[in-house]
């Protein structure tokens, strides 16, 4: 007979971390997987449980597209005290240029240890999706599901389910199973993950001489997701800073030249011509009269010219008297 009750604060908190965040290593990374088993315990040195396997995985191409896996039995070879049943309809993930997704469906799934159904489940679902720009989405669905044979319903992100039944153990004594369920939808800035189940299994009893030991026996994973936001283009922004430094130096050296050239000239120029109209009107370069204006040259065959005419005409007033008195004289 089975005993359920809801799991305390300190096994979340173990789930946790056992569970940790999305396992992808780069942008757009997605992954997938199916049921994942992992599961030990020695009573007295005798391993009473050994169940180690994984069914169905799948891994985004590095290159991008898609990797899917279809209608895988599930099955445990070489288990011991473990038994288990069901198809793992599909693991996918998917690598795009804008978006990276995966998920994972099982279907009919039975999981027995030590003798004891433990879980069941018509459908669980995980599935993910992270998209370049907008929103990352995490959801899980799990279908009649039910731990140690009674109805379990589980709400991601809580502390979820805790059930416990009576099991046989050789070298145990009032030996039991306890086995807490738990869901994830996990979202981050850039990574998104979901888990439809995790199994954390323990068992307890007592030793010879009367101890009571608990041991760790492991986690069972049904339907896992994981992926990881892809990174914008980042080639065409860096393509347009080389030519926008290119105009910047330009312009600014070119117009520098031309100011300079015409700050030079005109300033030398009107500074010779105002020195030219000082220089001109010295009087010494230029021999005029003030009263004429006339040069000197011309003064001097005016005055020569006067004197001649002078001296002609007293020679000939000297002429005519001397013929007057030649004719008085006769």
């Amino acid at each position: 007979m089975a005993t359920v009750a809801v799991a305390g604060a300190g096994m979340a908190g173990l789930v946790a971390l056992t569970t940790g965040g999305p396992a992808v290593a780069a942008p757009g990374d997605a992954s997938a997987r199916g049921v994942v088993v992992d599961l030990s315990a020695s009573v007295l040195g005798v391993p009473v449980i050994t169940a180690n396997a994984t069914i169905g995985s799948a891994t985004a191409p590095p290159g991008g597209g898609t990797d899917t896996t279809t209608g895988l039995a599930v099955t445990i070879p070489g288990a011991v005290g473990v038994t288990a049943s069901g198809t793992v309809l599909e693991v996918s993930a998917t690598r795009g240029p804008t978006a990276s997704s995966a998920n994972a469906d099982i279907a009919e799934l039975a999981l027995g240890i030590l003798g004891v159904p433990v879980v069941a489940a018509d459908l669980i679902t995980a599935d993910v999706n992270c998209p370049q720009s907008g929103a990352l989405t995490a959801d899980t669905n799990v279908v009649g599901l039910t731990l140690f044979g009674a109805p379990a319903v589980l709400v991601p992100n809580t502390p979820g389910v805790t059930a416990s039944a009576a099991v046989v153990v050789p070298g145990l004594t009032e030996a039991s199973l306890t086995v807490t369920l738990t869901a994830v939808e996990e979202t981050t800035a850039d990574t998104a993950a979901a888990v439809a189940v995790l199994a954390t299994v323990q068992l307890t009893g007592s030793v010879d001489g009367g101890q009571v030991v608990d041991i760790p026996v492991g986690t069972v994973i049904l339907a896992e997701a994981n992926c990881e936001r892809p990174l914008a283009p980042t080639s065409p922004t860096a393509t347009p800073t080389q030519p926008s430094a290119s105009p910047t130096v330009t312009p600014t050296a070119s117009p520098t030249q031309p100011t300079a050239s015409p700050t030079v000239t005109p300033t030398a120029s009107p500074t010779q011509p105002t020195q030219s109209p000082t220089a001109s009107p010295y009087p010494t370069r230029h021999p005029h009269l003030p009263v004429t204006g006339d040069s000197g040259t011309g003064l001097w065959w005016t005055l020569g010219l006067g004197t001649g005419m002078v001296t002609l005409g007293a020679g000939a007033v000297l002429a005519v008297r001397r013929s007057r008195r030649m004719t008085g004289a006769s």
